[in-house]
């Protein structure tokens, strides 16, 4: 027997969201009825009346960029995140060999230490030399590995270059995929299930995940076993080269991080000049033209959406002007490709990106954690080049489409925060009005993968995924929107996530 709810509520909805503002909304097996004022009250044994008691509703947030089993496990190692010196890290450290023979440590960032540097391979033999120790950077593009871990990497990449235990660029990235496989199913299982309750409780009712390598598909097929099994809604993207494995899934697209570069953090996101502080180095280019030429016919001989990492403007050149031949020689696409980051892009990759009709999935808290006079863009790349990072305003104003997404775990998962991050953003230029920010977290997702029919709107015929806030954003000053909070989520008509209910199913 088919199941009714009743919603009665009142709050604002934006007309981008529906139709008219309401106060019921009628669902059934998950998906919207109708909306309106005062709608009669459905009568019999399989009706349920949810009175959600004047809260402020919004269809669902979405989080465009995940990387969902790596977010998990972050939660199973030490957490440097709010370290202020080398001791403390060390602290860390060392209470996680002493649970494990593989220390991992995640969100280490040298800035953030009154040292100012990383530690050194002699200071994480001191706290073992037996025992496996690997310290990923916050924006996991390197890492410092004790000599256990040395060793173990030079079984992948024989004579390993690194400097005094750190480990970059291209010698980074294939050691860091190969520690995946060292972690069981079952710790990726209570990974996943951590960050998903995680997403409950910050209103994200679907994400976009990002797994595996082109040397693997274990973790993309772990994400999608566990989206099909439990509450939250995922779009997977298989994280290599080779879409047959995504055209077997019948998944939309492949890619999502393909390192075209790296990060500013590391210094190897690739820049037409050298870094202010480092200037030797112009960062590091792992895709070229030809490359990226050869995916996007990968992507229309397999009919799917390509997605790729970039973040320099020398890397933001590359991948925009790419795209826009491919606009030219293939033609229009159904979905288009996706661009994740687009930092620093020039006034030409912005143009190139238009003329492609390219989707970019930008990351909002990035320029709340870095942005700014005195943060980590200016000290990487200098006030000016700082200042032209994460162009919202002027790429939304030219009509390309922007997603919001976290790139957790190197930011939290929290579209309210991200939400915050472009009302605040470093440069007033750039800053956004909050319906178009609002948008970027609950409706531009679900058309970057395709899915903008079901999901995204409280309207007829759509989900019934929505989230209840502890008050109307629009009533709340810019400056202090990231202390709003979710106090309910709904998927599909069921309540998934509630302050008020710690015993849900």
């Amino acid at each position: 027997m088919e199941q009714l709810f009743f919603f009665n509520f009142s709050g604002r909805n934006l007309p981008d969201y529906s139709k008219k503002d309401f106060d019921t909304m009628l669902v059934m097996n998950g998906t919207i009825l109708k909306t309106g004022f005062q709608l009669p009250f459905p009568s019999g044994p399989n009706v349920k009346a949810i009175n959600l008691q004047n809260a402020t509703v919004f269809a669902g947030f979405s989080d465009a960029h995940v990387h969902f089993t790596q977010t998990g496990l972050t939660r199973s190692g030490a957490n440097l995140d709010k370290a202020t010196r080398l001791s403390e890290v060390f602290d860390l450290i060392n209470e996680e060999t002493k649970t494990s023979d593989m220390a991992l440590a995640f969100n280490f960032q040298e800035q953030s230490l009154e040292e100012n540097r990383r530690p050194t391979l002699a200071e994480l033999d001191k706290i073992s030399a037996d025992k496996f120790i690997w310290v990923a950077r916050k924006d996991l593009h390197s890492a410092i590995l004790n000599s256990k871990a040395l060793e173990w990497a030079n079984n992948f990449i024989p004579g390993l270059k690194h400097q005094n235990g750190f480990v970059s660029g291209e010698n980074y990235n294939p050691i860091s995929y190969k520690l995946l496989n060292e972690i069981s199913d079952s710790l990726l299982l209570k990974g996943m299930q951590a960050t998903e309750e995680e997403c409950l409780s910050k209103g994200v009712v679907c994400i976009h995940a990002l797994e595996g390598s082109t040397d693997s598909d274990r973790e993309a097929k772990l994400a999608a076993d566990f989206f099909k099994n439990n509450k939250l809604e995922g779009v997977v993207y298989h994280q290599s080269v080779d879409p047959n494995f995504a055209k077997k899934q019948g998944w939309a697209g492949f890619g999502g991080c393909l390192l075209v570069d790296g990060s500013f953090g590391t210094r190897t996101a690739a820049l037409n000049e050298p870094y202010a502080d480092s200037p030797e180095s112009n960062g590091n280019l792992y895709l070229d033209s030809a490359a990226i030429q050869e995916l996007l016919q990968r992507a229309r001989t397999a009919d799917l959406q390509l997605a790729v990492h970039s973040i320099g403007d020398r890397a933001n050149d590359l991948v925009a002007a790419s795209y826009a031949w491919a606009r030219q020689k293939y033609g229009a696409q159904p979905l288009s490709d996706r661009i994740e980051h687009f930092i620093l892009p020039s006034t030409r990759a912005i143009r190139a990106a238009r003329e492609s009709e390219a989707l970019v999935c930008i990351q909002p808290v990035f320029d709340l954690f870095w942005g700014g006079k005195e943060g980590l863009y200016s000290q990487r790349l200098g006030k000016e080049r700082a200042a032209r990072c994460n162009p919202f305003k002027t790429m939304l104003d030219l009509g390309i489409p922007l997603a919001g997404g976290s790139d957790s775990p190197v930011t939290p998962i929290d579209p309210i925060l991200g939400i915050h991050a472009l009302l605040n953003h470093s440069n007033t230029e750039e800053r956004i009005d909050l319906n178009s920010a609002l948008s970027l977290f609950i409706t531009e997702p679900h058309k970057f993968a395709g899915k903008n029919k079901t999901r995204g709107h409280l309207k007829t015929g759509y989900k019934a995924d929505f989230i209840c806030l502890s008050e109307d954003p629009f009533m709340v000053s810019p400056a202090r929107l990231d202390s709003l909070e979710v106090t309910r989520t709904f998927i599909n008509g069921n309540e998934v996530w509630g302050c008020h209910n710690l015993n849900r199913s």
